[in-house]
């Protein structure tokens, strides 16, 4: 088995417990460092006291590290080989492996050069000084110093969201999920060949209890998980939380109706189905009874295949898992009307690799809470869809509209509830200027007033606090 250690501030940390980590078909795959709390926890100490990476060389570092990623062997494997492990791994296909290790050094080469889009207009970049700045401003500074990273497993494209705080000059401590400690492994490797001091980010493999002192002793954390992780945190202002998505499409009645189902089809096989972005819900304004059994035929079409396989769609698993999953769908749809049910396809070979298929699902009504279900492959619930009860699309991070009703698209976009409004594409859709759940850096950072000049007297303003004046 491979063996993976962790990444301490002063280099790899191997320790004398390991996890095993299974690959896809549940075969023994790696050896998992696990670090304990106390060593985390200094960890912590160390990288707080260590200054962050320049700004005016973020730009060259982050650069140079998509280099590394992409051209390097780390741990052995060149960028082709590491892509094939972590889909043999994982059971994610290939080609969204493949997708997601190119979101990563894109991010790299653009998130240290252009300031981030969160920056408000009326704030000087962030390092600015009083003397830098204008006689009366603001600066964008950090509320914190080092930031936590509870990865997912689901897809690699996750390590793209935490560089923005690398850039801002956060230092990070990545825990990588069990599922997928590779991807970390190597883009951390990459940052640190490339030029950032490891007492900049590290890479702590461990238990959940020690992650959750992670969380605990750091200043700002990002944490994925499901709705238990999102009931745990909810109440947390210095925690970011990436649950379930829950994004639905709306086919209204003016829609064109292969639009429509390609659209679907489209955002319910974004990354095998995994992502918080594929498309859970269809709400069908017209006939959705047969928009479903279009739909089913749609995704009935899609073929299960090795997840190495060029043409994979679909994600594998160990059998039992995907017979649980299967079961999970059939057993809670109840007296709902199933178009397409999901199978579970042994696919052959070592081990008990298994891919699950599309399931479709027509539920009664849009208040079904089977309409926000969302499961780890590609599997849509259908319902219909009535314009006087919009609020059945709230608590959706993407919601997708195909209609060219003005006031239908806005009612959506006030839903506060809802992330992310798109008019015309599938849920999936993604674009660099376009947050994926709001602007991490307004998470990261506030603005903090500055200002210099000439001799300042102090008064008291309307409401009572201390105003400036020359």
């Amino acid at each position: 088995m491979l063996d993976i250690p962790a990444l301490g501030p002063t280099g790899p940390y191997r320790t004398r417990n390991r996890t095993t980590v299974p690959d896809a078909s549940g075969s023994p795959a790696l050896a998992l460092a696990s670090v304990p709390g106390l060593v985390v926890s200094h960890w912590i100490e160390q990288l707080r006291a260590h200054p962050p990476l320049p700004v005016t060389q973020t730009a060259a570092v982050l650069g140079k590290a998509a280099a590394v990623f992409e051209s390097e062997e780390i741990a052995g494997d060149g960028l082709d080989a590491h892509e094939r492990r972590v889909a043999a791994l994982t059971g994610t296909p290939l080609p969204v492996v493949r997708a997601c290790d190119a979101l990563i050094t894109d991010t790299l080469r653009d998130v240290g050069r252009a300031p981030s889009s969160a920056r408000p207009t009326g704030c000087a970049p962030v390092g600015t000084t009083p003397f830098e700045a204008p006689s009366a401003g603001a600066a964008w500074c950090r509320t914190g110093d080092v930031f936590a990273v509870h990865a997912a497993g689901n897809s690699p494209g996750v390590h793209a969201m935490w560089l923005e705080a690398l850039a801002l000059g956060y230092r990070i401590v990545v825990r990588p999920s069990h599922r997928d400690p590779l991807t970390s492994f190597r883009l951390v490797t990459a940052l640190r060949t490339a030029g950032v001091p490891p007492t900049q980010l590290v890479v702590a493999p461990c238990d959940h209890a020690t992650a959750d002192l992670i969380v605990e002793r750091s200043d700002r954390a990002l944490v994925y998980g499901g709705q238990d992780v999102v009931d745990k945190y909810r109440n947390r202002a210095d925690v970011r939380l990436q649950g379930p998505g829950r994004s639905k499409l709306v086919v209204a009645a003016d829609a064109d109706r292969d639009t429509g189902l390609d659209i679907a089809r489209t955002g319910a096989l974004d990354h095998a189905g995994t992502a918080c972005t594929a498309t859970t819900g269809v709400l069908v304004e017209r006939d959705p009874s047969g928009f479903a059994a279009e739909l089913a035929a749609a995704l009935g079409e899609v073929a299960a295949a090795h997840p190495l396989d060029d043409a994979a769609v679909l994600p594998c698993m160990p059998r039992s898992a995907a017979q649980q999953l299967t079961s999970a769908v059939l057993g809670r749809a109840g007296d709902a009307i199933v178009h397409l049910a999901p199978r579970a396809v042994p696919l052959g070979g070592e081990g008990s690799l298994t891919a699950v298929t599309p399931a479709v699902v027509e539920l009664a009504s849009a208040r079904d809470p089977l309409l926000s279900y969302e499961m780890p492959f590609p599997c849509v619930w259908v319902a219909p869809f009535e314009r006087a009860a919009t609020d059945v699309l709230d608590g959706s991070l993407v919601l997708s509209l195909l209609t060219g009703d003005r006031e239908l698209v806005a009612a959506a976009t006030g839903l506060t509830g809802v992330s992310n409004v798109y008019v015309g594409r599938p849920t999936s859709w993604t674009h660099p200027d376009v947050p994926h759940d709001g602007f991490l850096g307004a998470f990261l950072m506030r603005a903090k007033g500055l200002a210099h000049g000439g001799p300042l007297t102090g008064r008291v303003g309307a409401r009572g606090s201390s105003a400036i004046e020359e």
